[in-house]
């Protein structure tokens, strides 16, 4: 009889172990997600129509069929043991670009192609998950070989890189010949069909303006970097193979860059706001689209007045605007002014994407924050160069999953600058934002530097007061080959290009006329080198701050600019009485909140309960706050938790665009806790306490926490009653 209780206490043990273990697997599993999640890099802006699209060499934006392009079938291509072996010098210049391949394993690696569209619309990391792209876009890539670890090596629009085998396909070019990307010219331009499914022949054609000399009417070439232009696919995949790129090219040391794809997103534009609104009409009507319909109609003076505040261009923020919205037709820009797909991520575009109060918001939004404060500004992580470029260079770099993004909103910019006679191309603009010099024909134009050396010549904007982050308007010297900004004259409706005055040897700005909205820079005192700034409206003994709707960018922790400006506000009150969320302040009468609660279970939740102030403690909410209008000084920020919390001490953390986050320290009242800050997007409010005490079990669920706490305890007391029940069972018929 001991033996038999000595063996149902076992069993009762091991009921007991049985019932634990789902919990303590769902925990391990979500410790998991969270170092993966915190890795990745996600796309900030890949599903920006809510479908899979394409673009003609007319500039005509139209949808493509999705699914997922695998080719499959007797003809995939098999890894041989010769691709999967390595030298020792392969070894140690796998890192350093694009492959090292002796000759003998060179003619070892077959005749192959990557085939990246192997999820449908889904993004594909390589580098490490340092970089993405999305097959649906761009199907193929050169194949390079293989590295020690059986990864895949490949060239896409300009990157060389390595991606796992298990994301992509290897097939052999015989069976895929006729639908791999290549070039060609048409009527003088050149275009390069993009295959985004290689069971089909390319349906994208994309414009890359007029055609080098060197290029022939109706010929096919291939290039993955669209440099260097080859008529035998084997000899580009050879050249690639052994890194000498471009030597048995057809232009061999003479590179192509297309031209509004390389071109500085610092410069201005030559077109005035009329003008290039006149342009943005007639390129509509050339694709097609009808002007009524689309929230770009009028848009044409707002981009050139903010390309004079922040100096970024407006022909290509523009383009780029075109190519984001459809011509302003999508149902983002429709329904939310949003005609950037500023936050449109991949898994709910529509819903995720953010609103603004007008257009005009939109495009100040994105040409300040975005451009001139992000992708534009030097030392951001998300400048990679100031152009719109490739995967190997330029704003696609991070900006979007689409490998040529930057090349379609290129071809957007050629369709404009076409209608308008070329005159950006051609360097005939007017005087105050000219583009330049006529380009070569046959080169395009050299492509910037992503990081620009001390003492640049290049201008910087600034509108903010000393001590501020964000960039200054600096005007070039007489003599600088550099547009200059100057605010309009007083009833004008375009700016206009104001000289220093003799004997100054610093550029002065002009102030704006009374009512403007713009911010003012006030002019040098005499016997000053250097202007002052001045921002506080009449009256005022504080700037107006503008808080600009938050841009919660996928795979970045973004925080909204803030912007001094004068402004008309009053004490207001805002409430979302679904979460509970309050601001107050000196708002202005358009002021909008908008609160979305950020769900558990989901990476981005992850993301924000990792950091070390809240990891381990009860989370009482995870919130993306967004603030439309204008506000004066601080706003109150509060909080509405359970009064159970009365006395206990919160956390809040507030992430900012780099990826680090400010921390608030409160205390609940009331069931209420209250923060000043000046800025908004997401937050995160815990307990400061460790997450073991009695309040455990009002913590919010973790990812991973896939199991009921109530279900569970139940099942381990239904354990424990059936083990004693058996064991008093057993001792009353002994």
């Amino acid at each position: 009889m001991i033996r038999k209780t000595k063996l149902l206490i076992c069993m009762l043990c091991m009921s007991m172990i049985l019932t634990v273990l789902p919990g303590m697997e769902s925990y391990a599993a979500g410790e998991g997600e969270t170092s993966a999640a915190a890795s990745e890099l996600q796309d900030e802006n890949s599903q920006r129509l809510e479908e899979t699209t394409a673009i003609d060499e007319n500039g005509s934006i139209y949808e493509i069929s999705g699914g997922e392009g695998t080719v499959g079938g007797d003809d995939t291509a098999e890894s041989t043991d010769a691709e999967n072996t390595e030298t020792e010098e392969q070894t140690e210049a796998k890192d350093s670009g694009i492959a090292l391949f002796s000759a003998r394993s060179a003619s070892a690696v077959s005749l192959q192609v990557v085939n990246f569209n192997t999820k449908g619309n889904a993004v594909t990391y390589y580098n490490g998950q340092e970089g993405y792209t999305n097959g649906a876009y761009g199907a193929d890539a050169a194949y390079l070989g293989k590295d020690s670890s059986g990864n895949i090596r490949f060239m896409l629009a300009g990157e060389t890189g390595t991606v796992k085998a298990t994301d992509v396909e290897l097939v052999n070019y015989s069976s895929v010949a006729n639908n791999v990307s290549y070039y060609t010219v048409s009527g003088g331009k050149l275009i390069h069909k993009v295959s985004q499914n290689l069971t089909k022949a390319p349906s994208s054609s994309i414009n890359n303006g007029p055609a080098p000399s060197y290029l022939s009417e109706g010929g096919k070439y291939y290039s993955y970097d669209g440099h260097y232009f080859y008529t035998d696919y084997s000899k580009m995949l050879s050249d690639y193979q052994n890194n000498s790129v471009g030597k048995s090219a057809v232009n061999a040391g003479n590179a192509f860059y297309n031209y509004f794809q390389f071109l500085d997103m610092n410069d201005s534009t030559g077109y005035s706001g009329a003008e290039l609104e006149n342009i943005l009409q007639t390129a509509m009507k050339n694709a097609g689209k009808s002007s009524s319909s689309s929230k770009l109609t009028g848009t044409g003076t707002i981009f050139v007045k903010y390309q004079n505040t922040y100096s970024v261009n407006a022909l290509l923020s523009l383009s780029i605007a075109i190519n984001e919205s459809a011509w302003g037709t999508s149902s983002i820009s429709v329904n939310k002014n949003n005609i950037f797909g500023l936050n449109a991520v991949d898994s709910s575009p529509g819903q995720s994407a953010n609103y603004f109060a007008s257009v005009d918001d939109c495009i100040r939004e994105f040409m300040s924050h975005w451009m001139a404060n992000g992708y534009l500004k030097d030392g951001n992580w998300k400048n990679y160069g100031e152009y719109l470029g490739n995967k190997d260079g330029g704003i696609n770099v991070k900006y979007a999953s689409d490998p040529y993004w930057g090349e379609k909103a290129a071809a957007l910019a050629w369709s404009l600058d076409t209608a308008g006679g070329n005159r950006d191309y051609l360097g005939t603009g007017s005087d105050d934002g000219a583009s330049g010099d006529t380009p070569s024909t046959d080169e395009g134009v050299t492509p910037p530097t992503a990081d620009k050396p001390t003492g640049s010549d290049e201008p910087t904007v600034d509108n903010e007061p000393a001590g501020s982050d964000e960039p200054t308007v600096d005007n070039e010297p007489a003599g600088s080959d550099e547009p200059t900004v100057d605010n309009e004259p007083a009833g004008s409706d375009e700016p206009t290009v104001d000289n220093e005055p003799a004997g100054s040897d610093e550029p002065t700005v002009d102030n704006e006329p009374a009512g403007s909205d713009e911010p003012t820079v006030d002019n040098e005192s005499s016997g000053s080198s250097e202007p002052t700034v001045d921002n506080e409206p009449t009256g005022s003994s504080e700037p107006a701050v503008e808080l600009k709707p938050s841009v919660q960018e996928q795979g970045s922790l973004n925080n909204p600019t803030v912007e001094v400006t004068p402004v008309k506000s009053s004490s207001r009150e805002l409430t979302d009485s679904d979460r509970g969320i309050t601001v107050s302040g000196q708002l202005s009468g358009d002021a909008v909140l908008s609160v979305k609660t950020v769900e558990p279970n989901t990476e981005e939740y992850t993301k924000y309960v990792s950091a070390d102030p809240v990891k381990g403690k009860v989370i009482l909410g995870v919130y993306d706050i967004t603030l439309t209008g204008t506000a004066e000084g601080e706003i109150q920020l509060t909080f509405q938790v359970n009064s159970e919390f009365n006395g206990k001490n919160v956390i809040i953390l507030h992430y900012l665009d780099d990826g680090s986050y400010e921390t608030y320290k409160g205390t609940v009242k009331d069931g209420r806790v209250t923060i000043s800050v000046k800025g908004f997007s997401p937050y995160v409010i815990a307990l400061d306490e460790a997450s073991s005490d009695s309040s455990t079990a009002n913590r919010a669920p973790q990812t991973g926490d896939t199991s009921d706490f109530g279900i569970w305890i139940a099942m381990m007391g239904v354990s424990v009653s059936i083990g004693l029940a058996a064991v008093l069972k057993r001792r009353a018929l002994r």
